[in-house]
């Protein structure tokens, strides 16, 4: 049955291979280029999130998916977990990528990240990234292959949400990013096309939405709202006979303590 497999690399696609999502918590450049005591003691550097979405295919419910983030000042440790049921088919994904803020790039790029496939689409994925993301290792199934870019960072999907998101905290209009797949890399293109308010599991938001551009064959869209710590919302995607839909049901925010270094 090949509608599985492309359904769940879709739902990769949009949030662990694409943008989903996007959930750091660090702030702007100019609050991370502070003395590393001020930046420890910001509290609002220091929150761990739990982020739980509903996925839907045609507006049946298929799927589930969570992200963990985990911070440690400019590091970021981000655990994801869906699972995808299809008919009398289950895929589920794990994945673990480590991230951080770069002064030399002045955004944030990847240390690596791996991902667990089992069901129709099983299969193991590693990747190391160097050089601020200049050069990047990809292991898939027992193959290696090597990466290298000059221009852009190459990056995962987890850290291209959290550059996106700071993107619009900043304003930005137009962003792209070089995405590392499991045997190439992809170049996206995004654009803020808007400010919409639409009706969430948390009542009516202001949004900020962003739709994927130079792509003629499918339509992404992600809506993004300020008043929930400028996460996703919501994320639409089209493609031939692809009609998915993902919605934010529930997070969970913990912010320990300031940590005072004398």
């Amino acid at each position: 049955m090949r509608l599985l497999p492309i359904i769940t690399f879709s739902l990769v696609s949009i949030f662990s291979s694409i943008v989903n999502a996007n959930a750091n918590t660090l702030a702007a450049p100019s609050s991370i280029d502070k003395p590393v005591t001020q930046l420890l003691s910001n509290k609002n550097n220091q929150c761990n999130k739990t982020l739980r979405y509903k996925v839907f295919f045609e507006g049946h419910h298929i799927g589930d998916y969570e992200r963990n983030l985990v911070w440690n000042g400019t590091h970021a440790n981000i655990y994801t977990n869906s699972t995808v049921n299809i008919l009398i088919t289950k895929a589920k994904l794990n994945q673990h990528s480590k991230l951080h803020w770069s002064q030399q790039r002045q955004s944030f790029v990847t240390d690596s990240f791996e991902r667990n496939i089992k069901g129709l689409m099983t299969g193991k994925v590693s990747a190391t990234f160097t050089d601020n993301g200049a050069q990047s290792t990809v292991t898939a199934n027992g193959k290696t292959h090597k990466f290298s870019e000059t221009l852009l960072p190459i990056l995962d999907g987890d850290t291209i949400g959290a550059q996106m998101r700071l993107d619009i905290m900043q304003g930005k209009k137009n962003f792209d990013f070089i995405l590392q797949n499991s045997d190439d890399t992809s170049h996206y293109y995004f654009k803020v096309v808007g400010k919409e308010t639409i009706a969430t599991n948390f009542g009516d938001l202001k949004t900020i939405r962003v739709d994927q551009i130079k792509k003629s064959d499918r339509q992404l869209s992600l809506w993004f709202a300020p008043s929930i710590d400028y996460q996703l919302v919501r994320a639409t995607y089209k493609r031939k006979l692809l009609d998915l839909k993902a919605v934010l049901i529930s997070k969970q925010i913990h912010c320990p303590q300031p940590i005072i270094i004398k």
